[in-house]
């Protein structure tokens, strides 16, 4: 089993790792409660280098790209970037994706563990189009900063202000004589910040992060206080909250992922039909709890006797000081608030559906 480049290191820095999507990545320093608010009030660092990254090269990419996935690509210039999914003729959701423009290649960075299957799709679609696919997922340590400090952070960095104003907009800078490329990119709803580094710099790199950090509180945590992050922030996550069985609008992930005036591209009538009549079966929606037991993805949620739901994501808060999960509702039962109950072992749980994100 892989480890990412500078497990070693995170070691040597306390973190436990554990196994994740083929990788040893990570998962935690101290505690879940003190990293979540690192990045809450200062500044987090958290290792994706197991992301998966495919490099898309070939005088066709773009038009090749833009034809495939949900979200204008041809729209974008050099430093730009959007987030976008790959969908099936149902528009199910085979793959979600933040997309950079770069001047020779494009690089759609996957859910780790993806990649070897959005390479096989994408091939299968391939016909004459000049293209090549590459996975590069091992050549790149991705590093991200989160927090409200983080902006200070990377400006100490790069000795000067970032560049990149829009999310996904991107930028090379020169760090310790090694190319590194800055990416605007929140995945905890804080400020945030890409950093995809060469493989062999990665330790020099990041430990002068981490020095230079130190003015900004600046603190590495794992996995587990991410997944934290994420759920606070309402944001759903490949695998564990969306698959091949959800259509990207009950996702609510439409709004940022698929363009409205882009043309066809598969899956495109579906999400198209239910922007303009509605008729979503389930949405994506927040449920509040207090902290007892916590419920496991797939359990059930009630109101009174009828079953409405499922969960897929639930943790404790430590920001909120609650249970907080993530759902599929049925029609008719997405508004909040609204009592109902998640069928957790021993006894129900008692819930109220909120709005998202929770944070």
């Amino acid at each position: 089993m892989p480890r990412v480049p500078l497990a070693s290191f995170w070691e040597a820095q306390g973190a436990t790792l554990k196994k994740e999507k083929n990788w040893e990545i990570p998962a935690l320093f101290k505690d879940f409660s003190s990293e979540c608010e690192a990045v809450r009030k200062g500044v987090g660092l958290i290792d994706l280098s197991h992301r998966g990254k495919i490099e898309v090269t070939g005088k066709d990419r773009v038009l090749f790209l833009h034809n495939l996935l949900s979200n204008d690509i041809k729209s974008l210039g050099l430093g730009d970037g959007c987030y976008a999914a790959l969908l099936s003729a149902q528009g199910k959701i085979i793959a979600d994706m933040n997309v950079y423009v770069f001047a020779n290649s494009i690089l759609l960075e996957v859910e780790g563990g993806l990649e070897e299957k959005v390479v096989e799709k994408l091939e299968k679609l391939h016909v004459n189009e000049s293209v090549e696919l590459k996975n590069a997922t091992g050549d790149w340590i991705l590093i991200t900063l989160q927090g409200p400090k983080s902006e200070a952070l990377v400006g100490a960095l790069i000795h000067g202000p970032a560049m990149v104003n829009q999310e996904f907009q991107h930028s090379n800078f020169m760090i310790l004589d090694a190319p590194t490329t800055l990416i605007r990119r929140s995945v905890t709803g804080e400020k945030g910040f890409h950093l995809l580094i060469p493989k062999e710099k990665g330790e020099p790199i990041v430990k002068r992060i981490l020095e230079v950090g130190r003015l900004y509180g600046i603190r590495p945590l794992g996995s587990g206080a991410l997944e934290i992050l994420r759920i606070e922030a309402g944001i759903p996550r490949y695998g564990i909250d969306m698959d091949e069985n959800v259509t990207l609008p009950e996702t609510g992930l439409d709004s940022i992922a698929a363009s409205e005036t882009k043309g066809c591209y598969p899956g495109q009538e579906v999400v198209a039909r239910i922007k303009t009549y509605g008729g979503l079966n389930k949405k994506l929606s927040g449920l509040v709890f207090d902290k007892s037991n916590l419920p496991r993805t797939g359990d059930k949620v009630y109101k009174d006797k009828e079953e409405i739901g499922f969960v897929t994501s639930a943790c404790h808060s430590p920001t909120l000081t609650q249970g907080i999960a993530l759902a599929y509702l049925k029609k008719g039962h997405f508004e909040a608030p609204s009592e109902v109950s998640i069928k957790v072992s021993p006894q129900p749980v008692p819930a109220k559906i909120t709005n998202l994100p929770f944070i």
